[in-house]
């Protein structure tokens, strides 16, 4: 009977040693009102998923337990009814919903309007960048605010702040990236902050990571874009394509380039603000150079005719303009790689492209140099 008792308690403690090789997620809430609602377990990067697992959460907290085979980028979050959704920045977390990695260890997740997870060194640290990153950006609502003031000078001030905040921003995470070659939370960061890294610094750093790395949703598509910007690089010809003219006419880029002038094709659209406050310069640098074999194709990214021919005559842009209307599915801007305007492509006479997204003094001084 005793060899019997023996033989139960061992099974039992090999039981409770496999059970602790899982994961354990200790959560709090901070919001009462969560109470009785379930918070729910997503592998990251598909939001068509159903959940890997749900708890409901009562006197503001929740257990779960599970085991998992690899290390995965996941999010614990409630459903969309639950919880009013926010707006916040690049690699951080909205309110009562956390990206993390999942792995077998014990884990507390702090789920509030700045919500929280740690307990591996990778959770660790990410929860620790994500500080960082929300300490830089503390001022910023006041800085959005300021921006749209009528005074000239606080505006000045507060842009100049806000692009401080985001260089210290971007800066920390390509700092962590860079830590953290084959890190699941670096690849997220890479996709988070993929268009304030340029060209040349994201294909650095897909060039040093590894697989994991390389294989966190996203990725991929980063590599395919890197793909489709290096047919399009500095030193290779132009790549051609046909779009119509506000009047309907079909033309191709080819018609414009390659063809004895130094063509700025510039991506563009009447909807973005960045490009309306460049056009005051480019019809300066237009009535410049047009008689020194210097030529503007613009490729407007509208959604509308209507809206497109309206920009192009608001903004006083006399040069050659094509669109296909699609909005972010222009096919042009697809060929070039474009994913943020204002986005413009300098073509030597012979439709090499010799600089690309050249805007302001960096633009002037090229063309200066080019167009003596």
């Amino acid at each position: 009977m005793k060899k019997l008792i023996t033989l139960a308690t061992v099974c039992v403690m090999f039981l409770s040693a496999c059970s602790e090789k899982g994961y354990k997620i200790e959560g709090t809430v901070s919001n009462a009102d969560l109470n009785g609602k379930y918070v729910y377990l997503y592998a990251y990067g598909n939001a068509a998923a159903s959940p890997m697992d749900s708890a409901l959460v009562e006197n503001s907290k929740f257990i779960l337990k599970g085991l998992q085979e690899t290390p995965q980028l996941s999010t614990l979050r409630f459903a969309n009814d639950a919880i009013e959704a926010k707006r916040v920045g690049a690699g951080e977390n909205a309110p009562y919903s956390v990206v993390f990695v999942l792995e077998n260890a014990p884990l507390k997740a702090e789920l509030s309007e700045v919500p929280v997870l740690t307990g591996t060194p990778e959770n660790d640290a990410f929860a620790g960048l994500q500080k960082e990153l929300k300490a830089f950006r503390a001022d910023s609502e006041q800085l959005i605010a300021d921006m749209r003031s009528e005074d000239a000078e606080k505006v000045a001030q507060a842009e100049k702040r806000y692009q401080e905040m985001d260089e210290a921003a971007t800066a920390a995470v390509k700092q962590y990236i860079a830590d953290h070659p084959d890190r699941q939370t670096a690849a997220k960061l890479l996709y988070d902050f993929r268009h304030s890294l340029d060209e040349n610094e994201r294909r650095d750093i897909i060039a040093r990571a590894g697989e994991t790395f390389k294989a966190t949703p996203g990725i991929d598509k980063i590599i395919d874009h890197l793909n489709v910007l290096e047919k399009v690089a500095v030193g290779k010809k132009f790549t051609d394509f046909e779009m119509a003219d506000p009047d309907g006419k079909m033309h191709k880029l080819s018609d414009f380039v390659g063809n004895g002038k130094v063509v700025l094709i510039d991506f563009w659209a009447s909807w973005c603000p960045p490009c309306r406050a460049d056009m005051p310069h480019l019809v300066e640098l237009y009535a410049e150079y047009k008689k020194k074999n210097f030529e503007i194709v613009g490729i407007s990214l509208d959604r509308t005719a209507d809206a497109w021919k309206k920009g192009i005559q608001d903004l006083n842009m006399t040069w050659p303009q094509l669109s296909d209307v699609k909005f972010w599915q222009c096919e042009g801007a697809a060929l070039y790689g474009v994913n943020s305007i204002p986005h413009t492509v300098l073509v030597d006479k012979d439709g090499t492209i010799i600089a690309k997204n050249l805007r302001g003094e960096a633009l002037d001084a090229k063309l200066a140099e080019i167009l003596k």
